[in-house]
């Protein structure tokens, strides 16, 4: 690394740092000798950089230096192309054009082997949930910009209608959902509501009586104990999980749920709820907690969900429901014996076929006529025929009453075709709608809103 390289870095550390920050902590990250950092220190102030402190005390750097810029490396290059393809899919219409124009402007300038690095398709974004918007997220976006009050009409889960004026906090985009963080005056207290359901929205000319900045400190003090529903939530927090007993029982470490509320683990949620049993909800980070050693001697695959049963680990979302429909028969989730055959079918037709053969699809790829034979599902087009001939009639995918196959199958049903994956047919919309408003099915969607908005605190 080069001199001036080393500068910029240790310029860059230090604009991490809000407070001031020990010698120590910034040699350390820098991957230099404490000595070469105080060298580096009186250079970079010899340049103009307004550093302050001094050994023993720490330093902090003040806004508004900046050095002549550097060239991006080749990993910074694939990260800043990543991340503008996510907000360029993501987001709502003129911020994807911001993105792409960002892109086009930094491609311009860049030497032509970043910019072939750039415009490499090897790492890809794929499609989103997208769901129907009333309201012009650009719209929500500038009342946050403008700080000013909105009036909304929004519809609950519960398709309650109501008017309220709110004042904005923060818009969370999730892979699930869109999140829009107010306080609202209606209920005299912070809610989040889901974009979607979101009917009608007018920026108001009266600014919100507080900074935004302020709003957002008093609202992630609040830990999100309610959700727009009202319904009481509560999260203790430790250093690499968070964890609540998800039941009204008395808490039980028998049962330990892993998860992410943005993953699989959503349906094994709504089989936790089906089963009424004390559990607790360990949730996980995608990139630390769920590869720490601990977890991964849950499950060596790094991923969620998991569950453990006292002694016993299962892991793999039909593997998990279908253990759980057995170790608690008297919840009734698996069928009589003459319907087994179909429950264990279909169960695993969901996790063989029908999710391998929708995931190649959605990203353009299929098996060729004559390639059809070494892969598990066959094609596409079959695993959809030979489901829709099944379900065609059928309120339950097995026998004559709700089973955990129904739990696997009307998940994945239904965020396939909101997310494009499968295609939309009306046999598979009215199999799905029969099962998802289910009581637990919403109880689960409502614990995982709560998770997913006080990971975005």
């Amino acid at each position: 690394m080069s001199r001036a390289e080393r500068l910029f870095d240790l310029l860059q550390i230090l604009r991490r740092h809000r407070r001031p920050v020990s010698g120590a902590v910034l040699a350390r990250e820098a991957g230099i000798s404490l000595r070469t950092l105080y060298r580096d220190i009186a250079s970079l102030q010899a340049l103009g950089a307004e550093i302050e402190g001094e050994p023993g005390l720490g330093y902090v750097l003040k806004p508004g230096f900046l050095l002549p810029p550097l060239m991006f490396s080749g990993q910074e290059i694939e990260a800043l192309a990543l991340g503008l393809q996510w907000v360029g899919r993501r987001t709502d219409e003129d911020m994807g054009q911001a993105a792409r124009n960002v892109m086009a402007k930094v491609a311009a300038v860049l030497p032509a082997d970043l910019r072939e690095r750039m415009e490499d398709d090897a790492l890809v974004i794929g499609h989103g949930w997208d769901r129907p918007q009333a309201v012009d997220l650009a719209v929500l976006r500038r009342a946050l910009n403008e700080g000013r009050k909105l009036s909304i009409a929004y519809t609950d889960e519960k398709a309650a209608r109501s008017e309220r004026i709110i004042w904005p906090v923060s818009l969370g985009f999730f892979e699930t959902t869109r999140v829009l963080v107010a306080w609202c005056e209606l209920r005299g207290g912070f809610r989040h509501f889901r974009t979607d359901r979101i009917e009608a929205a007018e920026i108001l000319p009266e600014r919100v009586p507080r900074p935004r900045r302020q709003l957002m400190k008093e609202w992630q003090q609040t830990l999100l104990p309610e959700s727009d529903s009202g319904v009481r939530y509560s999260v203790s927090r430790s250093r690499n999980t968070r964890e609540t007993p998800m039941s009204t029982h008395s808490k039980s470490d028998d049962l330990v749920f892993y998860t992410n509320p943005q993953s699989r683990g959503a349906i094994v949620h709504w089989m936790l709820e089906e089963i009424g049993r004390p559990y607790t909800l360990k949730v996980l980070d995608f990139t630390t907690t769920m590869k720490a050693p601990d977890y991964l001697a849950i499950n060596p695959m790094g991923k969620v969900p998991a569950i453990r049963h006292g002694e016993t680990v299962v892991t793999e979302v039909a593997a998990i429901c279908a253990y759980l429909a057995d170790a608690f028969p008297e919840a009734g989730l698996a069928p009589e014996p003459k319907h087994r055959g179909d429950y264990y079918r279909w169960l695993f037709f969901t996790a063989g076929c029908l999710e391998p053969a929708a995931s190649n699809h959605v990203i353009g790829w299929d098996p060729s006529p004559d390639m059809e034979g070494r892969f598990g599902y066959g094609s596409y087009a079959r695993v959809l025929d030979t489901l829709s001939a099944w379900l065609e009639g059928r309120t339950y995918v097995a026998g004559d009453r709700f089973t955990a196959a129904d739990v696997v199958l009307a998940s994945h049903l239904q965020w396939g075709m909101m997310s494009g994956m499968i295609e939309k047919r009306r046999v598979f919309e009215i199999y799905s709608e029969r099962h998802v408003n289910r009581p637990a099915a919403k109880r689960a969607d409502e614990q995982a809103e709560k998770l997913s908005a006080q990971q975005a605190a």
